[in-house]
């Protein structure tokens, strides 16, 4: 299993801008002037040369594309996921995309779900403080905080494969300090994770109900959220 740091603060890496042709279908909303902040994909550049991005909406409602005029975002592969801050210049007559100027974007954990090869009382499930957790598409995101330590550590989504192929699928929030000690946790640090869950949204996977335990600090204990798949 891959060890992660936390980063110790919220890198927040300016996009350089870069003119880009627009033609618009729809209305100039020039009264969109609030900052967003959105988990996205980047799914690379434009014929302009310019970065896009994917807004998936939440639970299985349609995703958004985000078309910016800035090159593309300095050592991100395609397919990332991010953290954008950005605003609203100009929705498109069918809502499909929207043109936006991108402000500044962070790299985020991003993870793929994992099974378990072990007893699941087995993996440490260290507490975080969770602030919300949703899911948008084939991704169930998470933010929240963690304590920063001097060493990396392990956070990741794990199904339980016990219940695989049921109805109903049981997930565990993995946290582990990788034997910290005591002295080296200094303080909470926000943090965002995006897991992609899209095997079990599949229409081939029987899963209608993700069922995800995490110990959360702010509760005093074992929590669980649960995440419904629409599927015919």
């Amino acid at each position: 299993m891959r060890a992660m740091r936390i980063v110790a603060a919220v890198m927040v890496a300016a996009i350089v801008g870069v003119a880009c042709d627009r033609s618009h279908d729809g209305v100039l909303d020039e009264e969109f002037e609030t900052q967003n902040v959105d988990i996205v994909t980047y799914t690379g550049v434009d014929d302009d040369n310019c970065a896009k991005f994917r807004l998936d909406g939440r639970d299985d409602e349609p995703a958004v594309m985000l078309f910016t005029s800035v090159k593309a975002p300095a050592n991100v592969k395609e397919n990332s996921r991010l953290l954008l801050t950005y605003s609203i210049k100009h929705r498109g007559a069918d809502g499909s995309y929207w043109d936006v100027d991108a402000i500044g974007y962070s790299r985020i954990i991003s993870d793929s779900l994992r099974v378990n090869s072990n007893p699941i009382d087995s993996y440490s499930m260290h507490p975080v403080k969770l602030s919300s957790t949703w899911r948008t598409g084939e991704f169930v995101n998470m933010h929240g905080q963690v304590e920063v330590t001097s060493r990396t550590r392990q956070l990741f989504m794990m199904v339980d494969k016990t219940t695989r192929g049921r109805d109903t699928v049981d997930a565990y929030l993995v946290h582990n300090l990788m034997g910290a000690p005591a002295d080296s946790i200094f303080y909470w640090r926000d943090f965002y994770l995006s897991v992609n869950v899209g095997v079990l949204r599949s229409t081939k996977d029987p899963c209608r109900v993700l069922r995800l335990h995490l110990n959360d600090a702010n509760r005093g204990g074992m929590e669980i959220r649960e995440f419904k798949f629409s599927k015919p």
